[in-house]
């Protein structure tokens, strides 16, 4: 019998199996990890206090977009910091402050953060709230439900979405202090929440690399027939971004049709092939099939897309059955929960690429 208390949340047996490999890999390649932790802290201890936060500036800005493993995957970080901007300097500041210091309930300052930051979802709120405080917040994220899956805690106790509400990320936050604990048992030197992160890391990687890896590592999505139209629009530009597209949102391709979502590409000899995106949620159909109709007049459109959930895909499929050959040849039709798939295969060929040399580690924190 050991001599150690049984761990209530993850198995023993997975956490010992897996330690002595993270050891080895956080005296070799975690050394880049380590060096990405030094940098944003001195960002945090710099323009993160009381005082610091309302002295950010643009500059700022695209610095810490440039340093949040949140947003590693991007290509385009350029645009993605454009957007945030959008937001306003002053909101960005006082959302901030709201968030580190505010005196609300930490899931109303999580919520007030995602309804007024563009492009601030829940990975990068709740890093931004890990590097604030590494001893109560963790961080939330594809890789982080991967690890711990792997580690063998109960599906039923995470989330399913990746977007996440403050409620979600406050009982997630008390299951993660409560795992630390555990997790000390045998690795005490896994002082904080941020390298309990990295832990998980490891372990998703490990995990994805297995032939025998289960599905349920990859299947995380909430009912498909309730989602949240402003996530989908960034989990279609995140997507596209990382397919190698230029992207954006909200765009007017003709008079009179502003599309949710757009992926472009510039090819040599043939210009630009654009691809366009309508997410309907509920609603009136109507103007989502005129939104596309008008935007596949565009000589650079190639496809118009509805995404939507399996059952109103059917109904659209229906109504557009009936309008001109030209349009039903230009309409393809997504399902929003197949979008999370195309997430996850894409992050499993980022761990491909990193495994071959080609990627490297940092790139993977998204």
């Amino acid at each position: 019998m050991s001599s150690h208390p049984t761990l209530n949340l993850i198995s023993p047996a997975r956490l010992l199996d897996v330690l002595p490999g993270f050891e080895a890999h956080l005296a070799s390649e975690g050394a880049g990890w380590q060096s990405d932790r030094q940098r944003k802290a001195a960002f945090f201890a710099e323009h993160c206090t009381l005082d610091g936060l309302y002295e950010i500036d643009e500059g700022s800005v695209r610095e810490l977009v440039h340093l949040l493993w949140a947003f590693s995957g991007w290509t385009h970080k350029e645009w993605l910091c454009g957007e945030i901007l959008k937001s306003g300097l002053a909101t960005i500041q006082d959302a901030l402050w709201q968030l580190f210091y505010g005196d609300d309930l930490l899931d109303h300052r999580f919520d007030f953060f995602k309804m007024h930051i563009r492009m601030m979802g829940a990975a990068a709120i709740s890093e931004l709230l890990a590097e604030h405080d590494p001893t109560i917040y963790p961080m939330w994220n594809k890789r982080s439900r991967r690890g711990l899956i792997a580690l063998g805690v109960d599906e039923s106790l995470l989330p399913r979405s990746s977007q996440i509400s403050g409620a979600q990320y406050v009982a997630y936050a008390h299951l993660m202090r409560r795992l630390l604990a555990d997790v000390q048992i045998h690795a005490p030197h896994i002082d904080n929440l941020l390298t309990l992160d990295y832990l998980l890391f490891y372990v998703s990687q490990q995990a994805m690399r297995a032939p025998e890896a289960a599905s349920s590592l990859y299947t995380w999505a909430a009912d498909p027939a309730d989602f949240h139209h402003d996530d989908v629009i960034d989990q279609l530009l995140q997507l596209g971004d990382g397919l190698g597209f230029e992207v954006d949102k909200e765009v007017a391709i003709v008079a009179g049709s502003r599309i949710d979502a757009v992926w472009r590409s510039r090819i040599a000899n043939l210009g630009t092939i654009t691809y366009a995106f309508e997410v309907h949620r509920h609603g009136n159909r109507d103007s989502a099939i005129m939104n596309l109709h008008r935007a596949s007049t565009d000589p650079t459109v190639q496809k118009v897309v509805v995404v939507a959930n399996e059952k109103e895909l059917a109904i659209f499929r229906r109504e557009i059955a009936s309008m001109p050959e030209s349009f039903r040849k230009a309409v393809g039709y997504f399902d929003a929960a197949e979008l999370q798939h195309a997430l996850e295969h894409l992050d499993a060929l980022k761990i491909t690429l990193h495994t071959l040399g080609l990627m490297n580690t940092a790139s993977l924190f998204d």
